[in-house]
């Protein structure tokens, strides 16, 4: 007997959208992208007139010799080779460096205050208000009030003097040892809210029964901070690490201005007030875009560092 066997079905060719169809679904295409387009373009411009062109300028402007702001000629790269045998140049980035070895601080301190806010210690609400106050208030008005806070005869050194330590009275402004930290420290103050509400943010994403597991298996505060809470919130602590790196040399003009101006001697010059006033005081532009130029690649090396880092960080899968 034999056995017919029907023959195996051919697989059924892909249907091809007509064409109005595909015509349609390319519209729909371009319509998007030029829609996203037009949504992105207003930033472009702003990024291009008030960010590249700027920079673009004052790298050429880098390369010219020029008295006031009149004429100008070429100068080659008489100007960068200049800033070598500056002091003050030399100063004002040795005190940079000085500065960036103070981000340790600017990051620890307002993590620890968001862990005590967090975890509801006592006053929390009011200090999770309070905190981000300082933020608020205008660095020249900030700088204006630390002025007569710290003065020789001031609230501190007269506090101080109160209760028996008249030795740690400091002419805190006027000290070329303590003149920079006193700066970073009222920098440290006027910014540090923002990094509190930074953190509180991260760990409103961390779930409440971790914490409270690890209280339960008797890790203290400390060990909880940096067994629990850092290893998961490393996006945010290297988010807040790249804003402090990249900002915290471009933050602090108004408040040299306003607390020392840059004295006494070269104590608190950084290459920001630096280039303000090679540029619109003693108006040696060329020379003052130099120097602006140096600062913005040594800004631009440690935000490259920092912005590795943060990635890096920011991808690595928690054990």
């Amino acid at each position: 007997m034999s056995i017919s066997t029907a023959p195996a079905a051919e697989p059924a060719a892909a249907t091809t959208p007509p064409a109005p169809v595909r015509r349609t679904r390319r519209f729909r295409h371009a319509r998007e992208w030029w829609l996203g387009a037009l949504l992105v373009l207003p930033a472009l411009a702003l990024a291009f007139t008030f960010k590249l062109v700027p920079l673009v300028r004052g790298v050429t402007t880098s390369f010219e010799s020029s008295s006031g702001f009149g004429d100008s000629s070429f100068a080659g790269f008489d100007n960068y080779t200049r800033m070598f045998d500056d002091p003050m140049v030399l100063a004002s980035f040795r005190n940079a460096l000085l500065v960036v070895a103070t981000l340790p601080v600017w990051i620890v301190v307002p993590l620890v205050l968001a862990v005590l806010i967090h975890q509801r210690a006592p006053g929390w609400k009011f200090f999770r208000a309070v905190y981000f106050i300082p933020y608020t208030i205008a660095p020249i008005v900030v700088g204006i009030m630390f002025r007569q806070i710290l003065a020789p005869d001031g609230p501190i050194n007269a506090l101080l003097r109160t209760v028996g330590l008249e030795p740690l009275a400091l002419e805190w402004l006027n000290g070329r040892n303590s003149a920079l930290f006193s700066l970073v420290a009222v920098a440290l103050w006027s910014f540090f809210g923002l990094g509190v509400m930074t953190y509180l943010a991260g760990l409103a994403t961390i779930p409440d029964e971790v914490l409270e597991a690890a209280y339960l298996d008797g890790a203290g505060f400390w060990r909880r901070l940096f067994s629990v809470v850092v290893p998961m919130l490393r996006p945010t602590v290297a988010y807040w690490s790249v804003l402090c790196a990249s900002g915290v040399l471009i933050w602090l003009f108004p408040l040299i201005y306003a607390l020392t101006q840059g004295g006494p001697g070269d104590a608190t010059m950084l290459p920001e007030y630096l280039v303000f006033l090679t540029t619109f005081q003693f108006l040696d532009r060329g020379y003052g875009s130099a120097i602006g130029i140096a600062l913005f690649v040594f800004v631009a090396l440690i935000s490259v560092f920092s912005v590795r880092h943060m990635f890096k960080e920011g991808t690595r899968k928690p054990r």
